[in-house]
């Protein structure tokens, strides 16, 4: 697989696919006006948005249904979103950030040369993953997963991914595998620290419960996909120099540089985070 050009003269830096409803949280990035972004915002509704004319979309192409079979649709129908840049970013719409972080976020996957990235969250979001929390201490970390909430793909990577998309609303269990789409994954996958955006809505309730009202069981679905696809769950680690006490010292280091990270109800899931840099060992081969 090829590496990725740099955005040339005039060419977006990235093409921005927001699927957005009624209820969405997503904060000034998504509302900058056109003439002051480098990249371009196709909007997707699922929804009615009230507030959809303080946007400046580059194009808003209505789609009932989740997030990754509309994305699958979206990009099987407008082949040339695929090919407009160098990178598509595919944001939830409960992130929330500023342009500046946003641009941060382009400029160093550009100059880092990321295949699969994602930016870092504030230490007071809601994660799934301790290993996606910002750690204060790096610009980025090489990791060897990138989760679904905030991606940002090559087209190569996206294109190679779209078959485990369709049909799929959540894709759950799609973030365990994408990576085994990337050259060179050690140096081209990472977590960006320096631009690390905001995620307040409740992880597991926002998706699940629309798909559950459609009569669909993403996590039952997840659970058949995973089994199928890949046999077991692999455990997520933040890779670097250092090997694993390296690793397992940096995460550590990170936790105590952000003491609101440590909140009760996420200290085994940060444990477990926390043990597998130590016991992991790199990317799993499959």
């Amino acid at each position: 697989m090829s590496a990725p050009r740099p955005a040339a003269p005039g060419r977006p830096r990235a093409v921005v696919i927001l699927r957005i409803g009624a209820d969405h949280r997503v904060s000034g990035w998504a509302k900058t006006p056109r003439a002051e972004r480098d990249w371009e915002l196709v909007l997707s509704p699922y929804q009615e948005i009230p507030d959809l004319a303080e946007f400046e979309p580059d194009a808003v192409i209505p789609r009932e249904g989740g997030k990754w079979d509309a994305l699958h649709a979206i990009l099987t129908e407008r082949p040339e979103l695929m090919t407009r840049a160098p990178r598509l970013w595919l944001p939830d719409d409960d992130i929330e950030a500023d342009a500046a972080t946003v641009a941060r976020l382009l400029a160093i996957a550009e100059a880092e040369d990321l295949a699969l990235a994602q930016p870092a969250l504030t230490p007071d979001s809601e994660f799934s993953h301790y290993i996606t929390v910002r750690n204060p201490l790096c610009r980025l970390r090489r990791t060897n997963f990138v989760e679904l909430m905030a991606p940002l793909l090559t087209p190569e990577v996206l294109a190679a991914a779209m078959p485990d998309m369709k049909d799929r609303p959540a894709a759950k269990g799609l973030d365990f595998v994408w990576q085994d789409h990337v050259d060179d994954p050690a140096r081209r996958i990472a977590i960006v620290d320096a631009a690390p955006v905001a995620h307040r809505r409740p992880i597991g309730t926002h998706l699940v419960a629309r798909a559950k009202a459609s009569g669909q069981d993403v996590n039952a679905e997840r659970d058949e996909w995973i089994a199928r696809r890949i046999g077991r769950w692999p455990r997520p680690v933040a890779l670097g120099p250092g090997g694993r006490l390296g690793a397992l010292a940096l995460a550590a280091l990170g936790l105590a540089a952000s003491p609101a990270v440590w909140r009760r109800r996420w200290a085994v899931r940060i444990g477990k985070h926390l043990r597998a840099q130590l016991v992991s060992r790199g990317f799993p081969k499959r």
